[in-house]
């Protein structure tokens, strides 16, 4: 299902080192302007990242409204 990324909340920066002008993480954003993001966001109940948060961040700064997320109930992915 697509949702608004303004929606989704995460913690950023996830990862030390995982930044805005790290070499991966700018491979990352040439990849989804490139391609859209292929992979779709887990997300839980609480509109919570559990994995995608470069991806959503990557949406973000390539200012992209809406991503493709699963939700995870903690026992099982819902649509």
């Amino acid at each position: 299902m697509k949702v608004p990324t303004k929606l989704v909340r995460c913690e950023w920066p996830p990862n030390p080192g995982v930044s805005i002008g790290d070499a991966r993480f700018n491979a990352l954003l040439q990849s989804i302007k490139t391609n859209g993001i292929q992979d779709p966001l887990t997300i839980n109940l609480s509109w919570f990242v559990i994995d995608g948060v470069h991806r959503l961040s990557a949406a973000r700064i390539l200012e992209i409204t809406h991503v493709e997320v699963r939700v995870w109930t903690g026992t099982e992915f819902v649509q």
